[in-house]
C-alpha cells in the first residue's frame, strides 16, 4: 500500500506549475517610446512617429523559440496609453499611425506568429493611462469600464493569443509621480480574465497568481517562498517582502523576475545588450532560485530585434544547453532515510520526473550520493515536488575531497529548481543535509553539472568606480568618480543606468554618459541627478561602466529619505 503524503500549505495551479517548468519568458516593450527614445511617455506623443516599416513579428517569435523561450508577453498598451491594436475604445492607437497605412494590428501579427510556432502568449495592458481623459479620480467608474472593455476586446477575440488562448495578463503597478490615484476595480477585471481565459496567470500588485520580485534586475531572494499573504500586497508592498515571499503565506504566488537585456525597457540605439556573463548571473539568481525569468527584448525603430541582442540570445541558449548536457549524478547511488520504498532514495537520481524521495526522519536529514568514480562539477541542483507544497527552509551541501568532507555551499528554500554554485571540485561523494523544513521534505531530483567556461572579465586599463557603493538623498545630485591606473593611451567608456528597485521616472531618468579619457588622464568626476519621490522608502539602482560593450565595473546606488 502506497503511503500518501499530505499536501502542505498553498499549492500551485497547473498553469503555475507549467510556468515554473518553462523557466524562460520574453517581454516585448515596443511603442511610441521606441521612436521618441524614452522610457515613460507623457501620453501626448504623436502617432505619426510610429512607423516600424520592417516589422516582422514572425522573426521575433522564431528567434525566441529557437533560443529556448516558452512564452512571450507583448506590451499592447504602456503608460502612455497608445494601443498597439485597432481598439474600438480610443483613437489613440495604431489606427492613427502611418504604419500599415493605419490598418496595422501588432497584437494580431504577434498572435499569428505565436500560433504558428506554438508559443504561449501573454498581454501587458497598463492600468495607468497618461493619455486617456477618463483617467481621473472624478471619472474612476468610466476609466475602469474603459479598461475592462479593452480586456474583453483582447481576451474574447479568437484571433488573438496562441490559438485564442492567453497564458498571462500583466497589469503593471507603476504610476508616475503626480499621476491621478485612480482606484482600480481589480476584482471585476480578474473575474473577467478568468471567465474568458480560464486558468490564465495574472500579474498584478494584488494577491494574484504572479507577483513582482521587487526589483528590475532579475534577481530573486534567498529564501524565496512562492507564497504570500494577500493582505501584505498592494502598490505599497514592501520590496523585501516581494523578493522573499512569506513562509506563512496563504496563497501560492510566483515571484516573476523581470529584467531587460538592455539597460532600458525600450530600445535605445546608444545602449548595449548585457554580456553573456551578466545573463548567466541573472539566470542563476532567478531560475536558479526557483522562479521564472522574464527577459525583455525590445525591437528597434525598424520593428526588428537588434542583431547584437539576437547574437546574445543564441549565446545564452548555447550556454544553457552546454550546462545541462550531462547530469553527472544520473544513476548515482543514494543512501539516507526514506519514508517507504515508494519514496526511496534512488528516485533522486533515476532521471524520472514522476518519482520522488521523502522522509519523516528527524532533522537534520542527510543524503549521501556515491557517483561511482570521481567527477568534476561546480553546480548542484535540487528540486522539490511543488505539487505537495513548498517545504524546505534551509540546507547545505558537502563534497568529499581527498578523504575530507568540506562545505560546497548552503541555501534556504529549494522550490521548483535550486541551482547552487560552488568551487570547481573533483569528488566521488556528495552530501545534501536538510536542516529546516516546514513539513516532511519531498525532493524529486539531485543533479550535478559542470558549468561551461566563460570569458573572464578583465580590467580595462585599470578602469573602475572609485567607490562601489554610494548613497544619495532623493532629489539630490549624485557625485562619483571613475579612475584608471594605466593612462598612457586614450580610452572611451560609457556609463549607463541599470534599474533595481528604483525605476526610470521614479528614482532617475535614463542617461548614457560617454567618457573620453585622454592620454595621461587618470580620473573623471561625474554627477547624475536623482528624482524626488513622495514615498518614504529607500530605492536603488546601478551604474554600469562599459568599454566596447563589456561590463568593466558596477556601482550600487542607494536613494534614501533623510
Amino acid at each position: 500500500m502506497v503511503r500518501e503524503i499530505k499536501p502542505h500549505g498553498p499549492l500551485p495551479s497547473q498553469a503555475q506549475l507549467a510556468y515554473l517548468e518553462d523557466e524562460l519568458a520574453a517581454f516585448i516593450h515596443f511603442g511610441p517610446n521606441t521612436f521618441y527614445n524614452q522610457e515613460w511617455g507623457t501620453g501626448q506623443e504623436d502617432p505619426e512617429h510610429f512607423n516600424p516599416i520592417k516589422l516582422d513579428a514572425r522573426e521575433w517569435v522564431r528567434v525566441l523559440k529557437e533560443t529556448g523561450f516558452k512564452k512571450l508577453i507583448l506590451v499592447v498598451k504602456h503608460h502612455d496609453g497608445f494601443v498597439l491594436y485597432p481598439t474600438a475604445h480610443t483613437d489613440y492607437s495604431v489606427k492613427a499611425s502611418p504604419w500599415r497605412n493605419g490598418e496595422g494590428d501588432l497584437l494580431l501579427e504577434v498572435s499569428q506568429a505565436a500560433t504558428e510556432f506554438d508559443m504561449d502568449m501573454g498581454v501587458y495592458l497598463s492600468p495607468w493611462d497618461a493619455h486617456s481623459p477618463l483617467y481621473h479620480v472624478e471619472r474612476e467608474a468610466d476609466y475602469n469600464a474603459y479598461y475592462l472593455a479593452q480586456l474583453k476586446e483582447i481576451l474574447s477575440n479568437p484571433a488573438y493569443g496562441n490559438g485564442g488562448k492567453f497564458a498571462e495578463v500583466w497589469m503593471d503597478g507603476a504610476r508616475g509621480e503626480g499621476a491621478q490615484k485612480v482606484n482600480y476595480e481589480f476584482e471585476k477585471w480578474f473575474e473577467t480574465i478568468r471567465e474568458l481565459q480560464g486558468d490564465c496567470l495574472i500579474f498584478s500588485t494584488e494577491g494574484t497568481s504572479i507577483r513582482w520580485i521587487g526589483n528590475e534586475r532579475g534577481y530573486a531572494g534567498d529564501p524565496l517562498w512562492q507564497k504570500v499573504d494577500p493582505d501584505k500586497l498592494g502598490t505599497e508592498a514592501e520590496l523585501d517582502y516581494l523578493q522573499h515571499g512569506d513562509p506563512s503565506g496563504t496563497i501560492f504566488s510566483i515571484g516573476e523576475a523581470d529584467v531587460s537585456i538592455r539597460p532600458g525597457w525600450f530600445y535605445h540605439e546608444d545602449q548595449e545588450p548585457k554580456s553573456l556573463e551578466e545573463l548567466v548571473e541573472i539566470y542563476f539568481h532567478s531560475v536558479g532560485r526557483g522562479t521564472p525569468l522574464l527577459l525583455n527584448i525590445p525591437p528597434n525603430q525598424d520593428g526588428l530585434f537588434d542583431a547584437k541582442d539576437i547574437e546574445r540570445l543564441y549565446e545564452f541558449a548555447a550556454y544553457r544547453n552546454e550546462l545541462y548536457k550531462e547530469d553527472l549524478a544520473l544513476g548515482a547511488e543514494v543512501s539516507g532515510p526514506a519514508l517507504s520504498a515508494d519514496f526511496a532514495c534512488h528516485h533522486l537520481t533515476d532521471g524520472l520526473e514522476t518519482s520522488s524521495w521523502a522522509s519523516d526522519a528527524d532533522l537534520p536529514i542527510q543524503l549521501e550520493l556515491d557517483l561511482g568514480s570521481p567527477k568534476t562539477f561546480d553546480v548542484i541542483e535540487l528540486r522539490e515536488d511543488l505539487k505537495l507544497g513548498q517545504r524546505i527552509a534551509a540546507f547545505y551541501l558537502q563534497v568529499e575531497v581527498d578523504g575530507v568532507w568540506q562545505e560546497f555551499g548552503m541555501g534556504f528554500t529549494v522550490g521548483q529548481k535550486r541551482l547552487l554554485r560552488g568551487p570547481l571540485v573533483e569528488a566521488q561523494k556528495v552530501r545534501v543535509i536538510i536542516t529546516e523544513a516546514q513539513s516532511m521534505p519531498v525532493l524529486t531530483k539531485i543533479a550535478l553539472y559542470n558549468t561551461p567556461s566563460l570569458s573572464q572579465k578583465v580590467a580595462v586599463q585599470g578602469l573602475a568606480f572609485a567607490e562601489k557603493s554610494l548613497a544619495v538623498t532623493k532629489g539630490e545630485t549624485l557625485h562619483f568618480r571613475i579612475e584608471r591606473s594605466e593612462s598612457s593611451t586614450p580610452l572611451e567608456a560609457k556609463i549607463s543606468i541599470q534599474p533595481g528597485t528604483g525605476v526610470h521616472g521614479v528614482a532617475y531618468q535614463d542617461e548614457i554618459q560617454v567618457l573620453q579619457f585622454q592620454a595621461g588622464e587618470s580620473k573623471k568626476d561625474l554627477c547624475l541627478p536623482t528624482l524626488y519621490f513622495v514615498a518614504d522608502k529607500i530605492l536603488d539602482f546601478y551604474l554600469n561602466l562599459t568599454v566596447n560593450g563589456q561590463l568593466v565595473d558596477q556601482a550600487h546606488i542607494l536613494v534614501e529619505t533623510r
